[in-house]
């Protein structure tokens, strides 16, 4: 690998490694995460307004709960695309898409951060 091709990759999307900030889920009997939020206290009173409970949780779908569950702060965001790829058996490309697409929505969430590209 020339040190072109290095300097390429340290802004490689797919090579960055998704860490885990919001601790705050649980994990369902069928295998699916449930990202637990604080319940605003506006949003409380307006539940308490129109007889209902106010509920801030997220559950994520089976792909996404897999991806979620691989974050392990030490695999990429492309080693969690082969997985799901095998898992699915589709194409790389079509599962680094998918993948890229729900990390970049859970990051601009605040849910995950990326670590450093690690220098070969």
């Amino acid at each position: 690998m020339t040190q072109q091709d290095r300097r390429k990759d340290k802004y490689n999307f797919v090579l960055y490694v998704p860490e885990v900030r919001h601790h705050r889920f649980r994990v369902t009997d069928a295998g699916r995460v449930v990202l637990e939020f604080e319940i605003n206290p506006a949003k409380k009173l307006m539940g308490k307004l129109v007889n209902r409970e106010a509920v801030s949780d997220l559950e994520l779908d089976e792909l996404s709960s897999s991806a979620w569950l691989n974050m392990d702060g030490t695999r990429s965001i492309l080693d969690i695309a082969r997985i799901q790829s095998e898992k699915t058996g589709d194409d790389i490309d079509e599962a680094a898409r998918r993948i890229v697409k729900f990390m970049r929505y859970i990051a601009k969430r605040g849910w995950i951060r990326f670590k450093e590209v690690q220098k070969i």
